[in-house]
């Protein structure tokens, strides 16, 4: 296990490790944003599988084991399978709907996006999944959240990737990224450059705790900016 932490005290997070006999790499970020932390775990995990989640999230029981028996079950071409997070209210110990479980939006992906929004020609097969658009912005298609497709990694908090398949990508860094919407998009991007594919599944979730405004939901006057800038990350990545 890799933990990144920023601005916590390395030794203290080290004892915790120690006194719950857990095998972790504490690792301290000095200088970026998330998608820095990211990278930096990225470099430092070890194993076949590398397992992505968040500080805020709780892993149910045998989570870390279905990533494992999935990519099994899904064959060797496959570099990453991506799953769901369901909202956890922590205080009331309620689970809570996600966006894309409302009624309008399930409706508009399944009759209109198809075809309003499609898919770059380079991933037509991923129109179900998570792709992106003929402006590079990202969708998520008609089987998200409840059914599998070829898709682009879906969150941030949930996620695996094999671990020869992530060694050659990289998350995206910027000055002015704060929050990267969209940088499991570009990672998977590179992974389908590099000939892999990636996969969705619902069968593997995640608990994720519930706040009114978090670093991936909120937005502010940057937001769009961001956007755009992640936007031209795209675009650079599908003319090499």
């Amino acid at each position: 296990m890799v933990i990144v932490v920023k601005n916590v005290e390395v030794n203290g997070v080290e004892k915790v490790c120690t006194v719950l006999n857990l095998n972790c790499i504490v690792l301290e970020q000095r200088v970026g944003y998330f998608t820095h932390a990211l990278n930096m775990g990225r470099r430092a995990a070890t194993g076949d599988i590398v397992v992505f989640t968040d500080d805020d999230a709780i892993a149910l029981s045998g989570w870390l084991k279905r990533y494992s028996v999935l990519f099994k079950s899904y064959g060797d071409k496959i570099g990453c399978i991506s799953s769901r997070d369901i909202y956890l209210d922590i205080q009331r110990l309620k689970l809570l709907p996600t966006p894309d479980d409302k009624p309008h939006i399930r409706l508009y992906r399944t009759l209109l996006r198809p075809v309003l929004e499609k898919p770059i020609p380079w991933l037509s097969k991923y129109w179900c999944g998570v792709y992106l658009d003929r402006n590079l912005h990202v969708k998520h298609g008609s089987c998200i959240p409840s059914r599998e497709c070829y898709s682009l990694p879906f969150r941030g908090v949930n996620m695996a990737f094999r671990k020869e398949a992530i060694e050659n990508a990289e998350f995206p860094e910027h000055p002015k990224l704060r929050r990267a919407p969209g940088n499991e998009q570009y990672v998977g991007i590179q992974l389908i450059l590099n000939g892999w594919d990636c996969v969705y599944t619902p069968n593997n979730p995640i608990l994720h705790m519930f706040r009114e405004e978090s670093l991936s939901r909120g937005k502010d006057s940057s937001y769009d900016q961001e956007v755009s800038i992640m936007r031209l990350s795209y675009w650079r990545l599908l003319r090499k």
